[in-house]
């Protein structure tokens, strides 16, 4: 996955016209006019001619520095030019001590609640609140709806709705200044929470995407008076409505007994057969202020803003707020259970860490708040359009990948997803089978036969990257597609995804793809794959990548395991493709080379080859795996994504490796921005905000790292170490093919408990040491900690059968 820097240079170019180096104002323009010159290769004009073609709508300084940082990483690698970005970067940076990060502490004991006694001064930090549906960042101007973007394919981004239910609060009058202030993120409950306390009154405001009623937005203020007091008590508002949206055409009615309106559709459809989406909002009119009369104790008042993609709906959701309003607290309360059922059926405590248990609750919370609820009224669903490397609060034109889906869905948020929730895990899957027909008109266009799912996709599932070297060359997203199809199929052996939802459809498609894509090479007496670009974005249009080659493998093997699940047959072409497919490896050194003609010492952005092992489980001997660790940790950007060091430390723990494991894994936390746990892509706190990429990887490294687990085909793996600094180390819900597993892992024994057995389920069997123990249903059974498994008793489907 790329950053968008032709947005934020552009950024530089705008507001910051002059470089202020010792004491002399110099021309910015000047020194990436420099820059280009020696960089004048197409990869470099496709950046300008970026930078001419996209007017960005919001400025912010941070932006400013991620893209200029970036801009190093995707100039050629001439030593010369790169010194150059480099000092050019450092000269601006050290002139502006604002990008310095915050000293700004969480100071809750609970591993689910944030809290601080002032906000972030960086506003990028802040907490968001979503439900699948809608999402905003806390106190900011913008809404962003699952699905909506405006813009014409590579100008799609998610579409800003002016926020209607941001709300800042003040205290008025005496006692102001002895008040004391904190802000909360409660995780458990899905709120955040401002409350502001003297000695005679504590005013409490709750923010909250409703996790069942989803197309409501809520913000409640609670006065209550805390002393014998009896004057009024005032409380200020302040609204962020924020600038008129450029993305769409608005009509706002007048205001109707409090209650405002308004609707309109996007103003630039995706592609020319697309259609506008038209979104309808309803609020309640914010006041100036709010007075807890004399003769008052206590008083709420909530404001709602309900929008939809139709204006029946979008009225109901208002008039179902209200009508709950009228049942004391029944509309706050309903949101908190609704994400108390969806923590019950899935989540990792652990004892003696309390950071990294706050990492892990973060990590959960900022993802599940951008996939639907797994609770709610089989009315209130609705289609789910992805999920993007900022999640659903983010993606504005030019910013945080634009909202778009890329491999980041299915290769770093959905393993975990899929452990803890299948049917979540599901509405990830069924983005991609919805736009099957897109897929297969990227094959076409390509020139193959099949589904060639887009780099970067939106509303219509069509082809949306700005960038022409990943659009073009970054295939392999098609086959992680086809592994996070793989995955689902050994989780849950859904029959019914595969026949009647477009699985096996989709699964065959794929193969297809890769049957047109690979070639035979009578050299290497073996089929290749030339001109991709493997996950690591520094080298484009090479050949061979070997983990685009594994990842072609295993999706042309998928059909015959599918086929086996439904009663069908295939064809065996794709078998003998994938059994003759060329994978790149060394015999002298006994690494893996990441492509044809790489050169030793060469620095790579991003885990790649390592990938191999985890999550592909590509068969390879301990001495391999271990080389390709050694070399590529030594040759991997420092600065480079999240999501990669958990990558190694699952490689590490595999291996048996603890420190070296522990070691890596550290350095996924300074990612983490205080307080409100928000991810950056970076860990300078750059690039992409909220990154949920890199929360799926930290992830990832929790559960099957050392967690242990590993999904195969024919059973469920385990072999759990305890993380750094923990006593115990706990995993709820776990849920492997329809039933539901606790895991209760201390220094020395591991009790796992089936605690719930769906019916017509696979009875399970623990084989631990030689010895099977059948899971019964609330009965906890006691090992040693070390490796066990747990295998269907009954019928399945076995990978030795195809």
């Amino acid at each position: 996955m790329k950053t968008h820097c032709f947005a934020v240079v552009a950024l530089l170019l705008v507001v910051l016209p002059n470089n202020i180096v010792n004491g002399k104002s110099v021309p910015l323009e000047l020194s990436l006019g420099k820059i280009s010159q020696k960089a004048n290769n197409m990869k470099w004009k496709n950046l300008k001619n970026n930078i001419k073609n996209n007017i960005i709508s919001e400025l912010d300084r941070d932006k400013m520095k991620a893209g200029f940082q970036n801009i190093v990483k995707l100039l050629p690698e001439s030593e010369q030019t790169y010194d150059d970005v480099k000092k050019t970067t450092k000269q601006l940076l050290d002139t502006l001590p604002m990008f310095a990060k915050e000293n700004i502490q969480d100071k809750s004991t609970d591993p689910t609640v944030f809290m601080s006694d002032r906000l972030p001064s960086n506003s990028r930090y802040m907490a968001s609140v979503g439900n699948g549906y809608l999402s905003t960042v806390v106190y900011s101007d913008t809404v962003y709806m699952n699905g909506v973007y405006n813009g014409f394919l590579r100008e799609s981004h998610r579409a800003r709705i002016p926020s209607t239910n941001s709300i800042q609060m003040s205290l008025a009058g005496k006692g102001v200044g002895d008040s004391q202030q904190s802000y909360a993120l409660d995780v458990k409950k899905g709120v955040f929470f401002h409350r502001i306390t003297t000695s005679d009154v504590v005013v409490e405001q709750r923010v909250y995407a409703h996790q069942y009623y989803t197309r409501l937005l809520v913000s409640d203020i609670i006065i209550s008076r805390q002393s014998v007091s009896t004057s009024p008590i005032t409380v200020n508002l302040q609204t962020n409505y924020g600038p008129e949206s450029n993305d769409f055409d608005f009509t706002k009615n007048p205001p109707h007994q409090g209650i405002r309106a308004m609707h309109g559709p996007i103003k630039t459809a995706e592609t020319s057969t697309s259609g506008k989406p038209v979104v309808f909002v309803y609020w309640t009119e914010v006041p100036n202020n709010l007075t807890l009369p004399a003769s008052q104790q206590s008083q709420r008042w909530t404001f709602l803003t309900s929008m939809a993609l139709d204006d029946n709906e979008a009225i109901k959701f208002y008039k179902l707020g209200i009508q709950l309003l009228a049942d004391d607290d029944k509309l706050y309360n309903s949101h908190v259970s609704a994400w108390e059922y969806k923590w019950n059926h899935g989540r990792v405590d652990l004892e003696g860490n309390l950071n990294l248990a706050k990492a892990i609750y973060g990590s959960m919370y900022y993802i599940l708040s951008s996939l639907p609820p797994l609770s709610t009224d089989e009315s209130f669903k609705f289609p789910f359009y992805g999920l993007s490397p900022g999640g659903l609060a983010q993606g504005a034109q030019g910013q945080d990948y634009q909202g778009h889906v890329f491999w980041d869905m299915e290769t770093w948020m959905y393993p975990t997803m899929l452990m803890f929730y299948p049917s979540l895990a599901k509405e990830m899957l069924l983005y991609r089978t919805v736009h099957l027909d897109s897929s297969k008109q990227n094959a076409k266009d390509f020139g193959c036969n099949g589904a060639k799912f887009a780099w970067e996709s939106a509303y219509t599932g069509h082809e949306v990257d700005p960038a022409p070297d990943t659009r073009d060359f970054e295939q392999h997203i098609t086959g992680d597609v086809g592994f996070a199809l793989q995955q689902y199929i050994a989780a849950t052996r859904d029959t019914k995804f595969l026949n009647s939802q477009r699985g096996f459809e989709t699964i065959k498609s794929i193969a297809d793809f890769w049957q047109c894509r690979a070639k035979w090479s009578t050299e290497r007496n073996a089929y290749t794959i030339n001109h991709v670009m493997g996950p690591d974005e520094y080298h484009q249009n090479v050949n061979n990548s070997v983990y685009t080659n594994v990842v072609a493998k295993i999706s042309l093997n998928l059909p015959y395991y599918a086929a086996k699940l439904i009663n069908t047959t295939v064809p065996g072409d794709w078998k003998n493709i994938a059994d003759k497919m060329y994978i790149p490896f060394d015999k002298e050194h006994q690494y893996h080379p990441e492509y044809d003609g790489y050169t030793n010492g060469t620095t790579v952005k991003q885990a790649d080859v390592i990938l191999l092992g985890f999550p592909l489980m590509y068969n390879l001997s301990d001495t391999v795996r271990r080389n390709d660790l050694v070399y590529y940790q030594q040759h991997t950007d420092s600065h480079g994504p999240a999501m990669t060091w958990g990558m190694f430390a699952i490689g590490w723990l595999e291996l048996g490796e603890e420190q070296k494991a522990n070691d890596v894994f550290n350095r996924s936390f300074t990612n983490i921005q205080e307080p409100f746990k928000v991810w950056t892509e970076v860990s300078d706190g750059t690039g992409a905000i909220n990154f949920c990429t890199g929360m799926g990887g930290f992830l990832q490294t929790i559960l099957f790292g050392y967690g242990g687990f590993r999904l195969h085909l024919d059973y469920l793996e385990f072999n759990p170490v305890l993380p750094p600094s923990t006593s115990r180390f706990n995993i709820t819900g776990l849920n492997y093919l329809d039933s539901s597993l606790d895991f209760v892992i201390s220094e020395d024994n591991v009790i796992v408990t089936m605690t719930s057995h769906s019916a017509g389920a696979a009875e399970l069997t623990l084989v631990y040491n030689g010895q099977q123990t059948p899971l019964q249903t609330g009965k906890p059974v006691k090992i040693a900690r070390g490796k066990a498994k747990i295998v269907p008793s009954t019928t399945f489907v076995s990978a030795k059968t195809w």
